[in-house]
């Protein structure tokens, strides 16, 4: 009778500490579970290589654009720039902000740094060979194509819009899908990752 009491008492008293002590963490986008991450290299703006592995210890805010895109990727990229606006300086010290373009025939380093000058973004903006960000393009699901238009170019460019989120570990935590995401829900997911990754 006693053992019988000790175990029902347990069975009262074990549920509360393990949800006291397991918080469950949840996400806004898409939860991507600590999936591992292709650690590109690629050349930035400025002309600078730009390593994602140098990024360890921040949690990384991956954005694919391209600067003839005049539907999709200005809204994102001004969700982004919206974001870093949200979040406080020190939350920034902690935080690596980066584009990939998905043009590689059009955004050279000069076309991405007037771009970026122009639009006031300050955080880098890469390109590369063609293998180079194929493999970007492979590894993070944007698959770019090439549509004809009456532009110069004579093409545009369709493509996913997924923005990452990387932990200080740069393993993928969460994906947004939308191009338009809400800015106040990925705020609290990249709060989440800093606070917990």
């Amino acid at each position: 009778m006693r053992f019988t009491a000790i175990i029902l008492a347990l069975m009262f008293l074990l549920p509360g500490c393990t949800s006291d002590d397991e918080k469950e963490i949840t996400f806004h986008g898409r939860d991507l579970a600590g999936s591992d991450t292709y650690k590109f290299t690629l050349e930035s703006a400025d002309g600078d290589l730009w390593s994602l592995e140098e990024q360890r210890g921040k949690v990384v805010i991956l954005v694919f654009m391209f600067t003839r895109c005049d539907e999709t990727c200005p809204v994102t990229s001004q969700n982004v720039k919206m974001v870093q606006e949200t979040l406080s300086d020190e939350e920034l010290e902690k935080i690596s902000i980066v584009s990939v373009t998905v043009d590689k025939r059009h955004d050279s380093p000069s076309k991405l740094q007037n771009w970026t000058e122009d639009r006031g973004y300050d955080w880098p903006h890469l390109t590369g060979s063609g293998s180079a960000l194929d493999m970007v393009y492979e590894t993070y699901g944007v698959y770019p194509y090439e549509e004809s238009d009456d532009s110069d170019e004579g093409y545009t460019v369709a493509h996913p819009s997924p923005t990452y989120i990387l932990d200080s570990n740069l393993m993928g935590r969460v994906v947004w899908s939308d191009y338009d995401f809400p800015v106040d829900l990925f705020v609290e997911d990249v709060r989440t990752v800093l606070e917990n990754y």
